[in-house]
């Protein structure tokens, strides 16, 4: 992505976060298409299974990662506008809507061998559930 078009993504996203939170859609397909799936699974160099989308973020799901013998789904979340996510309701919206208000989510802290901080991306993990 060019920089006039990530300017012209961030200024849709800053029109979008002043609306009112609307329903998730599954737009992978159209992000394939498009090529909205900017960002690889940084530690595995796969793209996501499925791209959520509202206004006010993106969720991107990567199924099948293993980690220290387990399995999980490993989520991305970024704002439309590629600002920072300061809310934790909002975080924790997100995982109810797309994954389940009875499903537990964990919040990922890497350690610093591993750390990728090249954008506001956000990562929570979840033990394998069916979506």
């Amino acid at each position: 992505m060019n920089r006039e078009m990530r300017r012209a993504s961030e200024k849709e996203g800053r029109r979008l976060q002043k609306l009112g939170w609307d329903e998730f859609q599954d737009v992978t397909e159209e992000a394939i298409k498009r090529h909205l799936i900017l960002n690889r699974d940084p530690l595995r160099g796969r793209f996501a299974d499925k791209v959520y989308k509202n206004n006010k973020y993106i969720v991107q799901v990567f199924r099948g990662v293993v980690r220290k013998g387990r399995n999980y789904i490993k989520v991305m979340i970024r704002r439309s506008d590629s600002e920072p996510i300061y809310s934790w309701q909002d975080m924790y919206r997100i995982k109810n809507e797309i994954f389940g208000e009875e499903v537990e989510a964990i919040q990922f802290f890497p350690k610093k061998s591993e750390l990728v901080d090249d954008a506001n991306l956000y990562w929570f993990w979840i033990e394998t559930v069916e979506l």
